[in-house]
Protein backbone atom coordinates (compact mmCIF):
# COMPACT_ATOMS: atom_id res chain seq x y z
CA UNK A 1 0.00 0.00 0.00
CA UNK A 2 2.83 2.36 0.88
CA UNK A 3 4.36 1.87 -2.56
CA UNK A 4 1.08 2.82 -4.21
CA UNK A 5 0.90 6.03 -2.19
CA UNK A 6 4.50 6.90 -3.10
CA UNK A 7 3.75 6.39 -6.79
CA UNK A 8 0.68 8.61 -6.49
CA UNK A 9 2.79 11.37 -4.90
CA UNK A 10 5.30 10.96 -7.71
CA UNK A 11 2.51 11.53 -10.25
CA UNK A 12 1.53 14.78 -8.50
CA UNK A 13 5.14 15.96 -8.44
CA UNK A 14 5.69 15.04 -12.09
CA UNK A 15 2.57 16.91 -13.24
CA UNK A 16 3.55 20.03 -11.29
CA UNK A 17 7.08 19.97 -12.72
CA UNK A 18 5.59 19.86 -16.23
CA UNK A 19 3.15 22.69 -15.54
CA UNK A 20 5.59 24.93 -13.67
CA UNK A 21 8.63 24.06 -15.79
CA UNK A 22 11.11 23.92 -12.93
CA UNK A 23 12.27 21.39 -10.32
CA UNK A 24 13.17 24.12 -7.83
CA UNK A 25 9.90 26.06 -8.13
CA UNK A 26 7.95 22.82 -7.81
CA UNK A 27 9.87 22.02 -4.63
CA UNK A 28 9.10 25.47 -3.23
CA UNK A 29 5.40 25.21 -4.06
CA UNK A 30 5.06 21.75 -2.52
CA UNK A 31 7.29 22.60 0.49
CA UNK A 32 9.67 19.72 -0.20
CA UNK A 33 13.36 19.61 -1.08
CA UNK A 34 14.58 19.79 -4.65
CA UNK A 35 16.39 16.50 -4.10
CA UNK A 36 13.03 14.87 -3.29
CA UNK A 37 11.59 16.16 -6.55
CA UNK A 38 14.60 14.87 -8.50
CA UNK A 39 14.43 11.46 -6.80
CA UNK A 40 10.72 11.05 -7.52
CA UNK A 41 11.25 11.86 -11.20
CA UNK A 42 14.25 9.53 -11.41
CA UNK A 43 12.25 6.72 -9.79
CA UNK A 44 9.42 7.25 -12.26
CA UNK A 45 11.85 7.08 -15.17
CA UNK A 46 13.29 3.82 -13.81
CA UNK A 47 9.81 2.31 -13.48
CA UNK A 48 8.86 3.40 -16.99
CA UNK A 49 12.29 2.59 -18.43
CA UNK A 50 12.12 5.85 -20.35
CA UNK A 51 13.37 9.41 -20.01
CA UNK A 52 10.56 11.86 -19.23
CA UNK A 53 12.48 15.12 -19.63
CA UNK A 54 15.25 16.52 -21.77
CA UNK A 55 16.99 19.55 -20.32
CA UNK A 56 18.96 22.57 -21.41
CA UNK A 57 20.65 25.01 -19.07
CA UNK A 58 17.47 27.11 -19.00
CA UNK A 59 14.48 24.93 -19.78
CA UNK A 60 12.87 21.55 -19.32
CA UNK A 61 11.28 19.77 -22.27
CA UNK A 62 9.09 16.69 -22.22
CA UNK A 63 10.29 13.77 -24.29
CA UNK A 64 7.79 11.93 -26.47
CA UNK A 65 7.37 9.36 -23.69
CA UNK A 66 7.02 12.19 -21.19
CA UNK A 67 4.22 13.81 -23.19
CA UNK A 68 2.26 10.56 -23.33
CA UNK A 69 2.80 9.90 -19.64
CA UNK A 70 1.82 13.47 -18.70
CA UNK A 71 -1.59 13.14 -20.35
CA UNK A 72 -2.29 9.89 -18.51
CA UNK A 73 -0.96 11.16 -15.16
CA UNK A 74 -3.03 14.32 -15.43
CA UNK A 75 -6.16 12.28 -16.15
CA UNK A 76 -5.54 10.03 -13.13
CA UNK A 77 -5.12 13.03 -10.82
CA UNK A 78 -8.22 14.74 -12.20
CA UNK A 79 -10.29 11.62 -11.66
CA UNK A 80 -8.99 11.35 -8.11
CA UNK A 81 -9.78 15.03 -7.45
CA UNK A 82 -13.26 14.59 -8.90
CA UNK A 83 -13.98 11.56 -6.72
CA UNK A 84 -12.62 13.30 -3.62
CA UNK A 85 -14.51 16.49 -4.41
CA UNK A 86 -17.80 14.70 -4.95
CA UNK A 87 -17.40 12.91 -1.63
CA UNK A 88 -16.56 16.12 0.22
CA UNK A 89 -19.29 18.16 -1.44
CA UNK A 90 -21.97 15.82 -0.16
CA UNK A 91 -21.13 16.61 3.45
CA UNK A 92 -19.28 19.95 3.54
CA UNK A 93 -20.06 23.58 2.93
CA UNK A 94 -17.69 25.43 0.56
CA UNK A 95 -14.46 26.26 2.37
CA UNK A 96 -10.76 26.87 1.93
CA UNK A 97 -8.60 29.54 0.34
CA UNK A 98 -9.71 30.74 -3.09
CA UNK A 99 -7.02 32.51 -5.09
CA UNK A 100 -8.56 34.92 -7.58
CA UNK A 101 -7.00 37.40 -10.03
CA UNK A 102 -8.78 40.38 -11.59
CA UNK A 103 -7.93 43.56 -13.51
CA UNK A 104 -7.43 46.43 -11.07
CA UNK A 105 -10.45 48.55 -12.01
CA UNK A 106 -12.89 45.65 -12.26
CA UNK A 107 -11.63 44.19 -9.00
CA UNK A 108 -11.92 47.44 -7.06
CA UNK A 109 -15.12 48.81 -8.56
CA UNK A 110 -17.15 45.70 -9.33
CA UNK A 111 -15.90 42.72 -7.31
CA UNK A 112 -15.00 44.24 -3.94
CA UNK A 113 -18.45 45.83 -3.31
CA UNK A 114 -20.03 42.39 -3.82
CA UNK A 115 -17.87 40.61 -1.25
CA UNK A 116 -19.98 41.30 1.86
CA UNK A 117 -22.84 39.35 0.26
CA UNK A 118 -20.48 36.59 -0.84
CA UNK A 119 -18.94 36.14 2.62
CA UNK A 120 -22.37 36.22 4.21
CA UNK A 121 -23.32 33.23 2.05
CA UNK A 122 -19.94 31.46 2.29
CA UNK A 123 -18.27 32.38 5.60
CA UNK A 124 -15.79 29.47 5.44
CA UNK A 125 -14.07 30.68 2.26
CA UNK A 126 -10.94 32.84 2.49
CA UNK A 127 -10.25 35.00 -0.57
CA UNK A 128 -6.73 35.86 -1.76
CA UNK A 129 -7.30 38.59 -4.35
CA UNK A 130 -4.54 39.62 -6.75
CA UNK A 131 -5.34 42.87 -8.59
CA UNK A 132 -3.21 43.43 -11.67
CA UNK A 133 -3.62 44.58 -15.24
CA UNK A 134 -0.85 42.19 -16.30
CA UNK A 135 -1.63 38.76 -17.70
CA UNK A 136 -1.97 35.98 -15.13
CA UNK A 137 -0.62 32.47 -15.67
CA UNK A 138 -3.09 30.30 -13.77
CA UNK A 139 -0.74 27.35 -13.37
CA UNK A 140 2.51 29.19 -12.67
CA UNK A 141 0.87 31.69 -10.29
CA UNK A 142 -1.29 29.11 -8.51
CA UNK A 143 -4.53 30.97 -9.31
CA UNK A 144 -7.87 29.17 -8.94
CA UNK A 145 -9.96 31.73 -10.82
CA UNK A 146 -9.09 34.63 -13.10
CA UNK A 147 -11.54 37.28 -14.31
CA UNK A 148 -10.52 38.36 -17.80
CA UNK A 149 -11.84 41.08 -20.09
CA UNK A 150 -11.82 40.46 -23.84
CA UNK A 151 -12.22 37.55 -26.19
CA UNK A 152 -10.74 34.26 -25.02
CA UNK A 153 -7.47 33.44 -26.79
CA UNK A 154 -6.34 30.44 -24.71
CA UNK A 155 -8.58 27.45 -25.33
CA UNK A 156 -6.60 25.27 -22.90
CA UNK A 157 -8.53 26.71 -19.94
CA UNK A 158 -12.16 26.43 -18.90
CA UNK A 159 -14.14 29.65 -19.22
CA UNK A 160 -17.61 30.86 -18.36
CA UNK A 161 -19.01 34.18 -19.54
CA UNK A 162 -20.01 36.51 -16.71
CA UNK A 163 -21.20 39.55 -18.65
CA UNK A 164 -19.79 42.31 -20.86
CA UNK A 165 -18.43 45.84 -20.68
CA UNK A 166 -19.82 48.62 -22.85
CA UNK A 167 -17.18 51.21 -23.82
CA UNK A 168 -18.52 54.79 -23.89
CA UNK A 169 -16.97 58.16 -24.67
CA UNK A 170 -17.18 60.82 -21.95
CA UNK A 171 -15.89 64.23 -20.91
CA UNK A 172 -16.58 66.70 -18.11
CA UNK A 173 -18.93 69.69 -18.51
CA UNK A 174 -15.92 71.92 -17.77
CA UNK A 175 -13.99 70.41 -20.68
CA UNK A 176 -16.93 70.69 -23.09
CA UNK A 177 -17.25 74.42 -22.38
CA UNK A 178 -13.71 74.97 -23.71
CA UNK A 179 -13.83 72.96 -26.92
CA UNK A 180 -16.04 72.79 -30.02
CA UNK A 181 -18.91 70.31 -30.01
CA UNK A 182 -17.88 66.69 -30.57
CA UNK A 183 -20.50 65.25 -32.91
CA UNK A 184 -18.48 62.69 -34.90
CA UNK A 185 -15.56 60.44 -33.89
CA UNK A 186 -13.30 62.36 -36.30
CA UNK A 187 -13.72 65.41 -34.07
CA UNK A 188 -11.63 63.61 -31.42
CA UNK A 189 -8.53 64.17 -33.53
CA UNK A 190 -8.61 67.89 -32.70
CA UNK A 191 -9.15 67.71 -28.92
CA UNK A 192 -7.05 66.31 -26.03
CA UNK A 193 -7.86 62.67 -25.26
CA UNK A 194 -6.85 60.65 -22.22
CA UNK A 195 -4.68 57.66 -23.11
CA UNK A 196 -4.75 54.34 -21.26
CA UNK A 197 -1.35 52.85 -22.00
CA UNK A 198 -2.33 49.26 -21.19
CA UNK A 199 -5.01 49.18 -23.89
CA UNK A 200 -3.99 47.08 -26.92
CA UNK A 201 -4.44 50.13 -29.21
CA UNK A 202 -4.18 53.16 -26.90
CA UNK A 203 -3.86 55.74 -29.68
CA UNK A 204 -6.56 54.32 -31.95
CA UNK A 205 -10.22 54.32 -30.93
CA UNK A 206 -12.71 52.30 -32.97
CA UNK A 207 -16.41 53.13 -33.23
CA UNK A 208 -19.49 51.55 -34.75
CA UNK A 209 -22.26 53.89 -35.88
CA UNK A 210 -25.96 53.24 -35.46
CA UNK A 211 -26.11 52.44 -39.18
CA UNK A 212 -23.19 50.00 -38.93
CA UNK A 213 -20.59 52.53 -40.06
CA UNK A 214 -17.13 51.62 -38.74
CA UNK A 215 -14.86 54.52 -37.86
CA UNK A 216 -11.29 54.33 -36.58
CA UNK A 217 -9.76 57.52 -35.19
CA UNK A 218 -6.18 58.37 -34.18
CA UNK A 219 -6.21 60.13 -30.82
CA UNK A 220 -3.63 61.64 -28.49
CA UNK A 221 -3.33 64.00 -25.58
CA UNK A 222 -0.97 65.33 -22.94
CA UNK A 223 -1.90 62.75 -20.29
CA UNK A 224 -1.08 59.05 -20.64
CA UNK A 225 -1.53 56.66 -17.70
CA UNK A 226 -1.21 52.95 -16.93
CA UNK A 227 -3.81 52.89 -14.10
CA UNK A 228 -7.34 53.37 -15.37
CA UNK A 229 -8.87 54.92 -12.25
CA UNK A 230 -6.49 57.85 -12.60
CA UNK A 231 -7.92 58.51 -16.06
CA UNK A 232 -11.46 58.70 -14.65
CA UNK A 233 -10.30 61.32 -12.17
CA UNK A 234 -8.48 63.18 -14.95
CA UNK A 235 -11.63 63.24 -17.09
CA UNK A 236 -13.68 64.67 -14.21
CA UNK A 237 -10.97 67.32 -13.73
CA UNK A 238 -11.40 68.37 -17.37
CA UNK A 239 -8.11 67.11 -18.79
CA UNK A 240 -9.59 65.43 -21.84
CA UNK A 241 -12.01 63.03 -23.49
CA UNK A 242 -12.05 59.49 -22.11
CA UNK A 243 -13.08 56.14 -23.57
CA UNK A 244 -14.18 54.05 -20.59
CA UNK A 245 -16.41 51.11 -19.68
CA UNK A 246 -19.89 52.28 -18.68
CA UNK A 247 -19.43 50.33 -15.45
CA UNK A 248 -16.44 52.55 -14.56
CA UNK A 249 -18.12 55.91 -15.15
CA UNK A 250 -21.86 55.21 -14.82
CA UNK A 251 -22.10 56.80 -11.37
CA UNK A 252 -20.24 59.90 -12.57
CA UNK A 253 -22.59 60.19 -15.55
CA UNK A 254 -25.63 59.95 -13.28
CA UNK A 255 -24.16 62.57 -10.94
CA UNK A 256 -23.41 64.98 -13.80
CA UNK A 257 -19.64 64.92 -13.26
CA UNK A 258 -19.25 63.48 -16.76
CA UNK A 259 -21.28 63.78 -19.96
CA UNK A 260 -21.67 60.99 -22.48
CA UNK A 261 -20.60 61.83 -26.04
CA UNK A 262 -21.09 60.24 -29.46
CA UNK A 263 -24.04 58.14 -28.35
CA UNK A 264 -24.63 57.14 -31.98
CA UNK A 265 -21.06 55.82 -32.23
CA UNK A 266 -20.46 53.39 -29.40
CA UNK A 267 -17.98 50.54 -29.51
CA UNK A 268 -18.80 46.85 -29.42
CA UNK A 269 -19.40 45.19 -26.07
CA UNK A 270 -16.32 43.52 -24.56
CA UNK A 271 -16.99 40.14 -22.89
CA UNK A 272 -15.99 39.29 -19.31
CA UNK A 273 -15.00 35.70 -18.53
CA UNK A 274 -14.30 33.63 -15.44
CA UNK A 275 -11.31 31.49 -16.39
CA UNK A 276 -10.23 28.34 -14.54
CA UNK A 277 -7.44 25.79 -15.04
CA UNK A 278 -8.43 23.01 -17.38
CA UNK A 279 -9.82 20.09 -15.39
CA UNK A 280 -12.83 17.82 -15.45
CA UNK A 281 -13.47 18.80 -11.82
CA UNK A 282 -13.95 22.33 -10.47
CA UNK A 283 -13.51 22.77 -6.70
CA UNK A 284 -16.66 23.69 -4.84
CA UNK A 285 -15.16 26.97 -3.58
CA UNK A 286 -14.47 28.01 -7.19
CA UNK A 287 -17.84 26.89 -8.48
CA UNK A 288 -19.83 28.88 -5.92
CA UNK A 289 -17.80 32.03 -6.64
CA UNK A 290 -18.42 31.74 -10.39
CA UNK A 291 -22.14 31.12 -9.86
CA UNK A 292 -22.28 34.11 -7.52
CA UNK A 293 -20.54 36.40 -10.04
CA UNK A 294 -22.78 35.31 -12.91
CA UNK A 295 -25.85 36.15 -10.86
CA UNK A 296 -24.49 39.51 -9.67
CA UNK A 297 -23.14 40.62 -13.05
CA UNK A 298 -26.39 39.77 -14.81
CA UNK A 299 -28.24 41.85 -12.21
CA UNK A 300 -26.06 44.91 -12.98
CA UNK A 301 -27.20 46.83 -16.11
CA UNK A 302 -23.65 48.16 -16.59
CA UNK A 303 -22.15 44.65 -16.65
CA UNK A 304 -24.67 42.21 -18.04
CA UNK A 305 -24.05 43.08 -21.69
CA UNK A 306 -26.50 43.55 -24.55
CA UNK A 307 -30.11 42.57 -23.89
Amino acid sequence: MRGSLDRFSALEIFVRVVEIGSFSRTANELSISQSTVSKQITDLEKQLQAKLFSRTTRRLFLTEAGERFYEQAKLILEQYAMALGDALNTRQTPSGTLRIATPILLGRKQLTPLLPRFFEQYPDIVLEHNLSDSATDLIRDGVDLSIRVGEMKDSSHQARKLGALQPVTVASPMFLEKYPAIVHPRDLGSVPCLIYLRHPTPFEWAFIGADGEKVSVDVDGPYRVNVFETLCEAAIAGLGVLRAPLSACGADLEAGRLVRLLTDYDAAFVPIYAVMPSSSWIPQKTRVMVDFLVEEFQRNPWLRGPD
